[in-house]
């Protein structure tokens, strides 16, 4: 699938995202992230333990392995926020949508999601996200690991008349990645999974 176009409209009204969105086989489109020479020599068995611990203790997750999770994600759209919400482990994701920047770093406390802010380019929906900590579960699909220092960029956008929402997410952090690491997760929208079918 290809990536979303992400040109500025001039247009104020966009598509609303909410639903229940889940990952199929086809879903995932990762390739290999260009780690830095420091990254790609770093202990991966260690990294890995450290992911399954966190999730063996129902530590919360984060972000990115809450958009990987398999069971549906709850998307809810209001006026300043989208809320994202996993079945695993994790704490609900908000994206604050009303014009606010990021807080100063000194006087925001990093969490497993960090701290996201978006805004409407046309029918994309540009995210950006900061202030990560070092706990839940670190590995980046295609490699590579969440830091303090990363940076995510992610493009939601409808496609197939509302049927699947694509998200393209793109890693930055010079200490992890020798370029920017993008990958995309096609969801197809599915009933409420709680009611009967």
């Amino acid at each position: 699938f290809a990536e979303p176009d992400v040109r500025a409209q001039t247009s104020t009204r966009h598509p609303d995202i909410s639903g229940f969105w889940e990952l199929h086989y086809d879903s995932l489109n990762i390739p290999h992230a260009s780690l830095t020479t420091k990254a790609a020599a770093a202990n991966m068995q260690e990294q890995e333990e450290n992911d399954r611990l966190a999730i063996r203790w129902c530590d919360q997750i984060g972000m990115p392995a809450m958009m990987a999770d398999r069971q549906p994600l709850d998307v809810r759209e209001g006026a300043s926020e989208v809320a994202i919400v996993a079945h695993a482990p994790s704490s609900a994701r908000y994206i604050y949508t009303d014009g606010r920047p990021h807080p100063p770093k000194d006087e925001y406390d990093p969490t497993t999601n960090g701290h996201s802010i978006g805004h409407w380019e046309g029918d994309t929906l540009v995210v950006d996200t900061v202030y990560f900590n070092d706990r839940g579960v670190t590995r980046l699909p295609g490699g590579g690991v969440r830091t303090p220092d990363s940076h995510l960029t992610e493009h939601f956008r409808l496609l197939n008349n509302g049927n699947n929402l694509l998200v393209v997410f793109t890693w930055e952090d010079s200490h992890v990645f020798a370029k920017p690491h993008t990958y995309a997760y096609l969801y197809y929208k599915v009933a409420n999974p709680g009611l009967p079918r």
